[in-house]
């Protein structure tokens, strides 16, 4: 079965008692990591305890073939249901992931978390096809989407904002919900005791996640300006972006290339150039034109894992996450200068 985010908490009650596991991908990360986290609390009480969550990673699933299953047929040591998380999945698992859950013989439920999944994936059709499996696709938020959370968001913490307050808000803050929620909280520790946001607050704290430079970046890396992209790269990292947000940042950028490149495909480079050019980004139009011209539907997936397997790397390594995105910028860079 298919569901939209935002339909996730009306759907809590079949989620604890009909369904048996759920998908959730695609290219927003933040919003993946919200629905899991969201999801995980609904099975188990207490998602820290580690008798009663079991998280898989890819390695692990390499090692053990028959760990999806061994999992979800072996009981808790102390009763209550099951959680049993599959992070990083791709099309090679689903015939495992099948499998298993046909052959499970308790209500452990199976969270599995995925990258962007095209259409044709086997592993996305599955869950969504199975009507005790949900599959929630999670994409860029438009701007009323974007409006709807940040009104939300505040008013967990009694907060509202004026009407000029919000559209500032919006035009500001990015489709990433990581990024979003960031500047927010640095908005709330900004307003201490104060209850509404002014549109001079907004001005004074928030950054402007769509700032130019940002677009400068990600263009000279799928442009293969290395020299350029470093420098930009330095800049964020000295204005105090990480290294973590940067990878995301270029990871939505590539999602929007394969948009694109899917398109061009089908439809020709007008087209493409419609699905990865915004309106404000006209100045830009040469070089989305030669970016659809160097990246095809192969590259562009190979760069989207590399960008995965860096972020995985950025957080669990203890490798210095400069260095490893340093490295991914010269990789990327180097394969458009080439295809040049």
């Amino acid at each position: 079965m298919k569901a939209k985010p935002y339909q996730i908490s009306a759907l809590t009650p079949q989620i604890q008692k009909d369904f048996r596991g759920a998908l959730i991908f695609g290219p927003d990360l933040g919003i993946i990591q919200e629905l899991s986290d969201k999801i995980s609390r609904m099975i188990v009480p207490d998602v820290t305890d580690g008798l009663s969550v079991v998280k898989i990673t890819p390695s692990k699933l390499k090692e053990i073939p028959s760990l999806i299953s061994d999992e979800l047929n072996a009981p808790t040591l102390l009763g209550g249901r099951k959680l049993i998380w599959l992070k990083e999945a791709d099309n090679v698992m689903t015939d495992a992931i099948e499998l298993a859950l046909a052959g499970a013989k308790t209500d452990a439920f199976l969270l599995v978390t995925s990258g962007n999944l095209t259409k044709n994936s086997t592993l996305r059709n599955f869950f969504e096809t199975a009507q005790n499996l949900l599959a929630v696709a999670c994409y860029p938020e438009e701007g009323k989407d974007v409006a709807e959370f940040i009104r939300g968001y505040l008013a967990e913490f009694g907060i509202r904002a004026g009407r000029e307050a919000m559209a500032l808000m919006v035009e500001r803050l990015s489709e990433n919900r990581l990024a979003t929620r960031e500047e927010l909280n640095k908005l709330i520790s900004y307003l201490g005791d104060k209850k509404t946001v002014e549109e001079a607050d907004v001005t004074d704290i928030i950054t402007d996640t769509q700032d130019a430079s940002v677009d400068i970046f990600c263009c000279a890396v799928a442009g293969g300006h290395r020299e350029t992209a470093e420098k930009e790269y330095r800049l964020m990292l000295a204005n105090g972006e990480n290294p973590v947000s940067i990878i995301r940042i270029l990871y939505l950028y590539f999602n929007r290339l394969l948009d694109a490149a899917e398109t061009n495909e089908q439809s020709g480079s007008e087209a493409a150039l419609k699905k990865i050019m915004k309106p404000a980004q006209f100045r830009l139009e040469t070089q989305f034109r030669q970016q659809i011209r160097i990246w095809n539907k192969g590259f562009v997936l190979k760069v989207l894992n590399l960008l995965t397997e860096a972020e995985r790397q950025a957080k669990s390594t203890g490798l210095p996450a400069d260095l490893i995105l340093d490295r991914v910028i010269i990789q990327i860079a180097g394969v458009a200068h080439r295809q040049k």
